[in-house]
């Protein structure tokens, strides 16, 4: 099977398997807004996004490290001793950060309930940065769809136990054991699919260590600056506005966060190639790697958008029910942050591809202080508005930066027809469909998602013999 048929498959794999996921996490969110109400969610989501920061703070840019690294040898005993040593570091630091996490938040001015929650919580962390690490290998291997198929499965279990606790009328503190639970079990399930590429140990070489830490210190540096205006947002608002308000954010940010995972699934499997016609110094086949991309994720991207504009209202109190439905506003601007970060991804893989890391940190820092000055300066007086608006800027303006730092690096440009055109699609399809928006959530949205695609057809964004070329074995 030629690489673009392997591509193109495993991300279809992606695509269905990553579409049964999200029909689970959306459910997940449901089921938990309804148990906990605005409160409790908020803070729910406090816990979340401490343990979020925390483990992040610790992630040493381990995941996209392995993947690089694995990515530049095809020797399988090479391979096995790069997975083995760094595998042994994210254990390592995971089991630090596990550790002291209970003992952090006690630093700061929460509710009770937040520092006893983070206890139950923490477990899912540890499990979590474990399988996010070893998901480089399926990423080498163009084989993301087990991966994503172990994300599945817990996320199934999750689901189970939540139904369960909906039931019979269950505490945030069972939740988020229950998350704990299925997170382990998913690592599991990834320990099984991963034999079929490498058999995983744990290796000590301290001489590679130190190679990895000197590769890895400018992207764990870029994934803390990146944490700073992602996630600041949400702590800051719950230091200045009351729980209820940090649960309405949240329930949007859940979605955003559903939705930013497909991004980087996908480029886990384009970073490979970016990195080999780096090496080869083939300029022409990157090109047409990102130029294909960034048309696939300009199609997603303006379709997101048509959608949640036409329908967030409708979306919300699907989702997380009545006492959530104020939350469709933020929902419209965090969709816009959304698309930033599609194709902020794309090219900050490029950069890595490139090594570049270093470079692009200046931008990453301009960013987490131009994010913490406004998220402190706006949230007090303006709260969630603020913090989403704020959020929507940060996110343009990495993609920029990065963009252009590419763009200066290989001489490499873009061409707009196809996100030009989708825009028209969806421009078309959001007029037809406005006066039709009270239309029975599901129909509407598969109505208007029929038309659009129907308008990139014609509009001939997307072509006949080009998907016959893609689907010929």
């Amino acid at each position: 099977m030629s690489v673009m048929n392997k591509i193109f498959t495993n991300t279809i794999w992606q695509i269905v398997i990553r579409f049964f996921d999200v029909i689970v996490g959306v459910i997940n969110i449901g089921i938990i807004t309804r148990v906990l109400g605005q409160t409790q969610f908020g803070f729910y989501t406090t816990i979340f996004v401490f343990l979020q920061t925390v483990m992040t703070i610790g992630d040493f840019g381990l995941y996209l490290t392995l993947l690089n690294e694995v990515s530049a040898t095809q020797d399988k005993k090479e391979e096995k001793k790069r997975i083995d040593n760094i595998f042994a570091i994210r254990l390592v630091s995971a089991l630090a950060i596990f550790a002291l996490a209970p003992l952090l938040i006690r630093f700061f001015p929460y509710d009770q309930r937040v520092m006893v929650g983070v206890i139950f919580l923490a477990g899912a962390f540890f499990w979590q940065s474990l399988v996010s690490t070893l998901t480089a290998v399926f990423a080498k291997y163009l084989d993301m769809a087990k991966a994503s198929l172990a994300y599945l499965m817990a996320r199934v279990v999750y689901l189970l136990s939540l139904i369960y606790i909906y039931q019979h009328s269950g505490t945030l503190n069972q939740i988020l054991f229950w998350n704990t639970l299925s997170t382990a079990i998913g690592f599991f399930v990834l320990l099984i699919f991963i034999k079929k590429h490498q058999r995983l140990g744990m290796a000590w070489d301290f001489l590679y260590w130190k190679k990895v830490f000197k590769i890895a210190w400018p992207l764990s540096l870029g994934v803390v600056l990146n944490l700073v205006y992602f996630k600041a947002d949400t702590l800051i608002l719950s230091a200045y506005h009351s729980a209820e308000k940090v649960g309405l954010y949240g329930a949007a940010y859940k979605i955003l966060e559903v939705l930013v995972t497909f991004p980087h699934m996908f480029m886990g499997l384009i970073l490979p190639l970016f990195v080999a016609s780096w090496i080869k110094k083939d300029f022409e086949k990157l090109r047409v790697i990102q130029q294909h991309t960034f048309d696939f994720f300009s199609i997603i991207n303006i379709w997101m958008i048509l959608v949640v504009w036409l329908m967030s209202e409708k979306i919300m109190l699907l989702i997380t029910g009545q006492e959530f439905a104020q939350s469709a506003p933020i929902l419209n601007i965090l969709v816009l942050a959304v698309v930033a970060i599609f194709f902020g991804t794309m090219f900050t893989y490029l950069v890595v591809a490139m090594g570049l890391q270093k470079k692009m940190l200046k931008y990453y820092f301009l960013t987490a202080v131009f994010g913490l000055v406004a998220y402190f300066l706006f949230i007090p007086k303006y709260g969630y508005w603020a913090a989403a608006i704020v959020t929507v800027l940060a996110e343009i303006f990495v993609w920029i930066a990065a963009y252009f730092l590419v763009k200066k690096s290989a001489n490499i440009s873009l061409k707009t027809g196809v996100l030009a055109r989708a825009i028209l699609a969806a421009g078309l399809s959001f007029v037809l469909f406005w006066p039709f928006r009270d239309w029975p959530v599901m129909f509407l949205g598969l109505a208007v998602s029929a038309f659009y695609f129907l308008m990139l057809f014609v509009l001939r964004v997307i072509k006949k013999d080009e998907l016959k070329i893609i689907l010929n074995k």
